[in-house]
């Protein structure tokens, strides 16, 4: 699967990498896998990348904190979402990620 990892804060041209990384496995309890539709790149993601912004994940990490997708699976406990439902990425989730189509 091919992210976008940030790797160092700083500039982004430089602490940018596309890496792969392993897929995502099953949902665990109250989570959900997104098929992300939609990852804007925004100031925001360059902020962080720059070391700047409030959100210091720690690296390397994918980044890109919006985005909206469609569920595809569901784990244990996870009640406000069904496989097909339209969502909005929560806070945090860093959607830079795409999982090859087969």
């Amino acid at each position: 699967m091919l992210a976008i990892q940030l790797t160092q804060f700083g500039e982004p041209e430089q602490s940018l990498k596309v890496v792969d990384i392993p897929e995502p496995g099953t949902p665990a309890a109250g989570q959900a896998l997104i098929q992300v539709e939609y990852a804007p790149l925004d100031h925001h993601d360059l902020l962080l990348a720059q070391g700047v912004y409030p959100v210091r994940p720690e690296l390397p990490s994918v980044i890109g904190d919006e985005g909206a997708g469609t569920v595809l699976a569901i784990g244990p406990d996870a009640t406000r979402v069904r496989p097909g439902d339209t969502v909005l990425l929560p806070f945090g989730t860093f959607a830079w990620s795409e999982q090859p189509r087969g």
